[in-house]
Order: structure tokens, then C-alpha cells, then sequence
């Protein structure tokens, strides 16, 4: 038997030559197109520059915002703090009677300035005053000549027989006391107080009854603390380096009747952007009534003064 072998040519197609179906151009697998070394290299660089710029500009912008951030709070805390003492300030020797003189917890007259007592020759102030009303009378009218009285507290701060024994009705009439029932170490208001004096002036039932205290401002550290008696030791405002009072008797009558007082603060920490040597005051230092502060470092700083009338004058 014989086989017949059939040779049947298949029909090939040359890819290489086809006809693209969406146009009339050819393409070729032959002739692969890229991106050269070079053109790589040129997009990375490209891209690391673009990316350097963003984080750049990032950073810098943090570090506007962290600069700006804290000279702001440096700007807000310091001036409750000046704001704090102005009020103290213009308070000073209400309700303590200036002809008289009396001692207050070791302390004599509405205003004492200690010069040069605190941290880089700040100044110390003592103020004398009732400050604040902390009780009303209550259940009789005080009397001329009376020397017991009943009173009413408004709050938790409560005379005694030690450092919170002084007293002004009304701001008008100031006396000690003497005696009083003691509950808690504190004058109970179920119980009359005893005075060491005679009342001057007719007062009625509810009239405000004021404690009158020392309040002490002074630098410890880089800390401004408000020490009264009533409230203790107070920490007012952070990071000040200065603190100046000075007398003032503007009308030449040989009597204080006012008071300059300066502030000088400064931010917690140092502004990298800031270039010392732009500063201001770089060359001389911040001088406040002759104290001078240097100002070389990279630290912002805020200065308030201001002339505050006394309502007493000393």
C-alpha cells in the first residue's frame, strides 16, 4: 500500500509587518521603545528636588508656626500676669488705715518696693489692702462705739486669729479681732467676733466685710509668683526675667501717687529662624529703670510698662 504524504504550507503571518487595525501605520516588535539611563536618572533628580522643596517648605512652615505659637502664649500669659499686679496696684490701701500705720503680718504702709531683691536685680512689691470682701454682716447693725459683730462668709476663705485677723467694714473702719470661736482653726460665723477697737461708723446688716491682707510680688527662678495671704503662693506667669516698680510723684506734693511698673518676658524656648544679630536690642540689652537684661540669644521677647494710679496716694 502506498501512502501519499500531502505537503500543506501553512500560511504564516509576519507579525513584524502587520498592519496596525486602527491605522494604516506599522508597528514592529523588532524595534522596542523605553526610557534611556539618562532620562531615568534626569526624572529622579527631578523628582528628589520637587520633593526636598515640599519638605522644605514644610519645615519652615512648622517651625513659623511653633515660633508664632509660642510668643503668642508668652504674649497672653504675661499680660494676665501685668494685668493681675495693675489691679493689686490700684487696690493698694483700701480699707488700711494709712495714718495709722499698722502692721499687717510684718509688713507697714500700702506700698513697699524692695529694690534689686529678686533674680537679675528684679524688684519685690508688698501691697496692703482688702482685696477682697470675703463675708457680710450679719444678724444686727454695727454700732458706734460697738465692739462685737456678726458676720455672714461669702465663700471659703475665713478670718482666724493669726495671719487673717484683719478687717475693713465696708472699706471704711478697720479693726482686729481680738477673739472669736474657733472652729477648724478658723473663725466661726455662728459666733460673734470681738474687736480691738470701737466701731467709728453706723453700718446695716449686709454690708461687705473685706479681709485685709499683704500680696507679695516677686521672681522665683523664671517664675512670677503672687504670694497673699489668703491664697498662699501663686504661681502667676512663666518664663519672666525681669520684674521693675518705681515711684512716681507726678504732682510734686512729696507723696507717691504712682506707680511705674515693667514686665519683661520671654518664650519658653529658643526661635532657630531668628538670627540674634536682627534683633533690637542685640547691641545694648533691654534696659528697664537701669536694670539691663542681654538680649544675644535666640529667645523672643515682650516688654509691658505702664503708670498706674494709686487710689491712695502714700
Amino acid at each position: 500500500m502506498k501512502i501519499q504524504i500531502t505537503e500543506h504550507r501553512l500560511q504564516s503571518t509576519d507579525y513584524r509587518t502587520r498592519k496596525n487595525s486602527r491605522g494604516s501605520g506599522l508597528w514592529s516588535l523588532g524595534s522596542k521603545s523605553g526610557f534611556t539611563l539618562t532620562e531615568l536618572l534626569l526624572a529622579l533628580v527631578i523628582t528628589a528636588l520637587a520633593t526636598a522643596a515640599v519638605y522644605t517648605s514644610f519645615i519652615v512652615q512648622q517651625r513659623s508656626f511653633v515660633s508664632q505659637d509660642q510668643l503668642a502664649e508668652t504674649q497672653v500669659s504675661s499680660k494676665i500676669a501685668f494685668d493681675m499686679i495693675a489691679n493689686d496696684v490700684r487696690n493698694a490701701g483700701f480699707g488700711y488705715p494709712a495714718a495709722e500705720n499698722p502692721s499687717i503680718n510684718g509688713s507697714t504702709g500700702a506700698v513697699t518696693i524692695s529694690d534689686a531683691a529678686g533674680p537679675n536685680n528684679s524688684d519685690t512689691i508688698t501691697l496692703l489692702a482688702g482685696f477682697k470682701s470675703i463675708a457680710t454682716l450679719y444678724g444686727a447693725d454695727a454700732v458706734i462705739g460697738g465692739t462685737t459683730i456678726s458676720i455672714s462668709y461669702t465663700g471659703t476663705t475665713y478670718f482666724n486669729l493669726t495671719d487673717r485677723r484683719y478687717l475693713s467694714l465696708d472699706g471704711l473702719d478697720f479693726a482686729q479681732i481680738n477673739n472669736c470661736t474657733l472652729q477648724d482653726g478658723n473663725c466661726s460665723s455662728l459666733y460673734a467676733l470681738t474687736l480691738d477697737r470701737g466701731i467709728n461708723k453706723p453700718f446695716p446688716i449686709g454690708r461687705f466685710i473685706y479681709l485685709v491682707e499683704s500680696v507679695t510680688y516677686q521672681i522665683s527662678g523664671s517664675d512670677l509668683q503672687r504670694v497673699s495671704t489668703s491664697r498662699g503662693t501663686e504661681i502667676v506667669a512663666n518664663n519672666i526675667e525681669d520684674f521693675q516698680v518705681a515711684a512716681v510723684d507726678q504732682d510734686g506734693d512729696g507723696k507717691t501717687d504712682r506707680l511705674r511698673v515693667s514686665l519683661l518676658a520671654r518664650t519658653a524656648n529658643e526661635d532657630q529662624t531668628l538670627e540674634p544679630s536682627t534683633k533690637p536690642y542685640y547691641s545694648t540689652g533691654i534696659v528697664i529703670e537701669g536694670n539691663t537684661t542681654l538680649d544675644t540669644d535666640k529667645f523672643r521677647r515682650r516688654v509691658w510698662t505702664m503708670e498706674l494710679s494709686l487710689r491712695n496716694p502714700i
